[in-house]
């Protein structure tokens, strides 16, 4: 694997955030398997084919995902599907919980939290000290029944077609790495920046990406269809800082129960 060492930049953050990323943003251009360190730290890790049968199920399954168009607010509409484990929301009253998706599709949502199994032995293979730090956390902060197939990774995101602008990352562990897989059919384009390290990476199919991308700002460049079955998916594994907070589920339900009658009760007493 090549190894390649950068400097970070200090950039003018506010130049790039909600920005569309562009090629000319990056002049240095990763296609290889490759590690990037700063400082002779390793700071990302490009797998640029991953071999695992596991990934052979989830191209067939990623298609036939019911995705949900939102708008986020830089005012960009992605398309996407969450998965995994939700934390508590408390405005909308609903417990900590698997996500829609795995009770809408669970054969489909099965297959896509299977592969974060493979993922894990990238991320412990290619960052060893700070794999077993994230496993730690994990660990000690989170219930076993809201981690991905016992994994560090308690929830992800499945991107369809999104040129994501310019952004941080934001509510998962600090100062660990989220796993990045690739699978694209027919598109040019669509790979990653980072400015503050001067490099654009090619995001293959079937590719690994390992980083921070809390600590370091990210775009997508824009997405080309060469043909009709044209499509380009990124699934994103990652740890919910907020999982943090939650109990056991039958415990979570007794909580919302017990809230719910509380504010009754307010309310008769109004009345």
């Amino acid at each position: 694997m090549r190894v390649l060492e950068r400097t970070r930049t200090e950039l003018d953050l506010t130049k790039f955030k909600n920005r569309s990323a562009q090629e000319t943003d990056c002049s240095t251009y990763i296609k290889e398997s490759t590690t990037v360190t700063v400082d002779g730290r390793i700071v990302i890790v490009y797998i640029s084919y991953v071999d695992d049968k596991a990934l052979d199920e989830m191209a067939k399954v990623l298609p036939e995902i019911k995705y949900q168009t939102s708008t986020r607010t830089s005012g960009l509409v992605t398309t996407s599907r969450i998965f995994g484990y939700a934390p508590r929301n408390e405005l909308r009253r609903q417990p900590c919980r698997a996500t829609g998706f795995a009770t809408e599709q669970p054969r489909e949502h099965a297959i896509v939290a299977a592969a974060s199994k493979v993922v894990e032995r990238y991320y412990v293979d290619s960052f060893p000290e700070l794999s077993q730090y994230h496993r730690e956390l994990t660990e000690g902060n989170v219930k076993e029944q809201y981690r991905l197939e016992g994994t560090m990774f308690t929830s992800g995101i499945v991107n369809h077609n999104n040129p994501l602008r310019y952004h941080f990352d934001s509510g998962n562990f600090k100062n660990v790495c989220s796993a990045m897989l690739a699978f694209k059919h027919k598109v040019s384009g669509g790979h990653l920046c980072i400015p503050e390290l001067d490099l654009m990476i090619e995001i293959a199919d079937r590719s690994l990406l390992l980083f921070d991308g809390q600590g370091l700002i990210h775009g997508v460049t824009p997405i080309k269809k060469l043909a009709p079955d044209a499509h380009r998916f990124t699934v994103v594994y990652y740890s919910l800082q907020q999982m943090w907070n939650c109990e056991a589920i039958t415990d979570e339900i007794a909580r919302l129960r017990n809230k719910r009658a509380e504010i009754e009760r307010k309310r008769a007493n109004l009345e």
